[in-house]
């Protein structure tokens, strides 16, 4: 379960509708319960600490804390506000991140139909029909990618940037024993040059907006860590699918 705390009200805190926007954001209507976090309000910032069981936060604490991260930074975007993020070099730092809206910016379209999507996920999204196209995929890997993070198809060929997926799918050698359905559908890896806590809060930021992006477009994704727990692992994914890459942080299921 997220723990929310919230600060005195006072000049340049939110209103009362805009911290019913954000709460609604770090707690999770349906579903799996949130990752164990501490997200505090601090005039116009809010404050994120991921989990931990005492001996640092574990590489899906790190991105389950960057997921929710994009989600506060798409809440503050839809009320209005342009939202400046500061992460931590350190793990253990507290707070790891911290997100401040630094002036008013009228929301876009865009950015309201990026909130209501992720507001639709959490409830329940409903399935598509078709398999997923590739206009589809590319327009999410397009739409995911940050100035830290970039996306690459992990069951075909990405070139300049632009994932090529056509069915079958052809999972590489570290997919093995890793029970997705390569052959199937695209799945997308997020690629990170350096492997520090920014790069992890990174990757979660860009898997999340990589599952918001997918309802947008029609489709459901669902993003995976566990293959990728190992600083070894998570290099040797890196090495085989970009060389540009220094780490793969997270892969993102794309799926009718």
């Amino acid at each position: 379960m997220t723990t929310t705390r919230a600060a005195r009200a006072g000049v340049g805190t939110w209103t009362p509708a805009e911290l019913g926007v954000l709460l609604q954001a770090v707690e999770p209507v349906a579903g799996p319960s949130a990752p164990a976090g501490s997200v505090t309000v601090r005039g116009r910032a809010v404050e994120v600490v991921p989990c931990s069981d005492g001996t640092g936060p574990r590489h899906g604490d790190l991105l389950a804390c960057g997921r929710l991260v994009a989600r506060l930074e798409t809440a503050i975007r839809s009320v209005g506000w342009e939202p400046r993020r500061e992460v931590a070099e350190d793990a253990a730092a507290e707070p790891l991140v911290t997100v401040e809206a630094v002036r008013r910016r009228p929301a876009i379209p865009l950015a309201l139909a990026r909130h209501r999507v992720d507001r639709r996920l959490r409830e329940g999204f409903p399935a598509g029909r078709d398999r997923p196209e590739l206009s589809q995929v590319v327009d999410v890997v397009r739409g995911a990618s940050t100035t830290r993070s970039w996306l690459v198809l992990s069951n075909g060929p990405t070139q300049d940037g632009a994932p090529a997926w056509h069915g079958p799918g052809a999972p590489i050698p570290e997919a093995e024993g890793v029970d997705l359905p390569w052959r199937w559908d695209p799945v997308l890896a997020v690629c990170t040059h350096g492997d520090g806590a920014r790069d992890h809060v990174a990757g979660g930021i860009a898997s999340h907006r990589a599952v918001v992006t997918a309802g947008l477009r029609g489709l459901r994704a669902d993003v995976h860590t566990a293959p990728l727990d190992g600083a070894a692992d998570r290099a040797a994914w890196g090495r085989r699918l970009d060389p540009r890459a220094g780490c793969v942080q997270a892969l993102v299921h794309l799926y009718p």
